[in-house]
C-alpha cells in the first residue's frame, strides 16, 4: 500500500476527534466526496464522552466501500492532541497524509490538488495551502474570508529549511488544517506529546530543524470552523493571558534556547509579569479585571516603538 510508484498513490485521510458527534458527519461526508479515489480513512478518537465513536462506526459501515481501508482508533482516557495525532500516524499505511479536525471540512478537490502538486514538485514533502474561514457553521452567510496564515510569503521568501526554522522561532506560520505531508516523514519526526494542547507549532519547528522545507499550494483546500470561544478568547484579555501562561513551557523548550541573552532576560520578565497577574487574581474575568487589563494593554501599545513608527508612516505628506 505504501508504494509511491502508481499514478494514484494511497493517501491517508486522518480525522482527529473528541466529543465531535454533532459535527463529524459533515467532516466524513467531505472526505467521502473527494474527487481523488485512492483513499484510506483513519479516525482517531481521544476518549470522547459523547457518542462520536458510535456515529463513526455506523457511518463507516454504510460507506466503507468508498475507501481502500477504514479504521477507528479509541483510547480509555483522554491523552491530548499530539498523542492522538501520533496514534493516527502510526495506524496509517498511505504514502501521503492529509489530516482534518472533526469539525472542519475538506473541499472536494483537496486531495487531488495536493497529489497533482507533489507530482509536479517531487522534492516537496510538506505542503501547505489556503483555507476558507466560517463562523460557527458552514452556511454561506457565515463565510468570513480566505486565509493562508502568511504561508505563501513564508514558503517563498524563506526558501530553505534553515531559514524557515529561524523564522518560525520568531512566530507561527502556516495553518495546520491545510497541511499535506509525506506520511513516512511525519511518522519519523512525530508530534511532541509533552504539550497536550499544542500540536502544530512544535511540529513545524521539529520538521524544519530536521531539514524539511515547507512548500505552498496556492489553492483553497479546506473549510475551517471558527468557534465563538475562539473569538471570545481574543476579546477577553484575561483568557488571552491565561493562554500565554499555558504555552510558557513550550516556548521555554523550543524558543528560549535560541534567544540572545538580552532577549532571554526579556522573556523571563514577561513570564514573571504574566504569572504575577494570575497570583494577584487579575485573571478571574471580572469587569474590573478586564478593564484593568485592557488599560494596561493600551498603555503597552501606545508606548511601543512599533506603534509610533506606524503612526508616522500614516501621516499624509504636506501639500
Amino acid at each position: 500500500m505504501g508504494e509511491d510508484k502508481t499514478e494514484e498513490p494511497l493517501v491517508t485521510v486522518g480525522i482527529l476527534s473528541y466529543n465531535s458527534a454533532k459535527t463529524i458527519l459533515e467532516t466524513l461526508e467531505s472526505v467521502k466526496a473527494q474527487t481523488y479515489k485512492n483513499l484510506e480513512l483513519i479516525i482517531s478518537d481521544d476518549a470522547s464522552k459523547d457518542d462520536t465513536v458510535e456515529v463513526c462506526r455506523k457511518w463507516i459501515e454504510e460507506n466503507k466501500d468508498r475507501f481502500v481501508r477504514c479504521e477507528i482508533l479509541t483510547v480509555p482516557e483522554n491523552t491530548g492532541i499530539p498523542a492522538n495525532a501520533n496514534r493516527r500516524l502510526a495506524a496509517s499505511k498511505g504514502v501521503w497524509s492529509k489530516g482534518v479536525a472533526a469539525d472542519d471540512l475538506l473541499l472536494p478537490d483537496c486531495v487531488e490538488n495536493f497529489v497533482n502538486y507533489v507530482k509536479e514538485n517531487p522534492q516537496a514533502e510538506i505542503v501547505f495551502a489556503k483555507m476558507q474561514i466560517f463562523k460557527e457553521n458552514f452556511a454561506p452567510e457565515n463565510f468570513v474570508g480566505t486565509m493562508d496564515s502568511r504561508a505563501k510569503e513564508f514558503c517563498e521568501k524563506y526558501d530553505t529549511p534553515q531559514k524557515q526554522h529561524a523564522k518560525l522561532l520568531k512566530g507561527m506560520y502556516c495553518s495546520a488544517p491545510t497541511m499535506f505531508a509525506r506520511l513516512s516523514t511525519l511518522q519519523k519526526i512525530k508530534y511532541d506529546e509533552e504539550f497536550k494542547t499544542i500540536e502544530d507549532y512544535p511540529m513545524w519547528l521539529r520538521l524544519t530543524k530536521a531539514g524539511k522545507r515547507f512548500y505552498f499550494l496556492d489553492k483553497d483546500v479546506a473549510m475551517y470552523r471558527s468557534h465563538e470561544s475562539i473569538s471570545y478568547s481574543i476579546k477577553s484579555p484575561s483568557t488571552n493571558i491565561l493562554f500565554k501562561i499555558s504555552i510558557i513551557p513550550f516556548k521555554r523548550k523550543y524558543i528560549y534556547p535560541n534567544l540572545s541573552i538580552p532577549k532571554k532576560i526579556g522573556f523571563n520578565i514577561r513570564c514573571f509579569k504574566l504569572k504575577a497577574f494570575k497570583r494577584l487574581g487579575l485573571l478571574n474575568d471580572t469587569p474590573f479585571s478586564n478593564k484593568l487589563l485592557f488599560f494596561l494593554n493600551f498603555l503597552k501599545e501606545i508606548t511601543s516603538k512599533r506603534f509610533w513608527i506606524q503612526k508616522i508612516k500614516n501621516i499624509p505628506p504636506k501639500k
